[in-house]
């Protein structure tokens, strides 16, 4: 792996997926908080990350995991993704679905992409029940 790794891009949507005719990635209602009736509970629907690097050289073993900032604590963790690429200068793009999110109660949580165990990108969602302000 380069150690010229940088995370480009790092999008909470709705839905991402890849034109077969363009090979483009289409995101589709990107967002950073959610309303919820109560706590605990659990987001109903899956989530869609969008993840661009560029510098990459060789392989590498790419997670996510939500943690609740409060606590600190990892609610849910993908399974390692290998990805390579023999060009530094071409970015590396992928989409994944994670499932239902656990969330416990009000407050914010962080997506983190991990990169050979390593930390090297947040993107924070904020989850907030009912009459919140803000």
């Amino acid at each position: 792996m380069s150690s010229e790794l940088r995370l480009q891009a790092l999008l909470l949507a709705d839905h991402i997926y890849r034109d077969e005719g363009s090979g483009k990635y289409v995101i589709a209602g990107t967002f950073h908080q959610v309303n919820v009736a109560t706590f605990p509970t659990t987001l109903v629907r899956t989530v869609g990350i969008f993840v661009s690097l560029s510098g990459l050289t060789g392989k590498a073993a790419l997670d996510v995991e939500l943690v609740e900032v409060a606590s600190g604590e990892s609610l849910m963790r993908t399974r390692s993704m290998e990805v390579s690429c023999d060009h530094p200068d071409q970015p590396v793009e992928l989409a994944l679905e994670v499932p239902p999110l656990p969330l416990p109660r009000p407050g914010r949580y962080v997506f983190r992409l991990l990169v050979n165990g390593a930390p090297l990108g947040e993107a924070t969602v904020l989850a907030r029940g009912p009459g919140a302000k803000g």
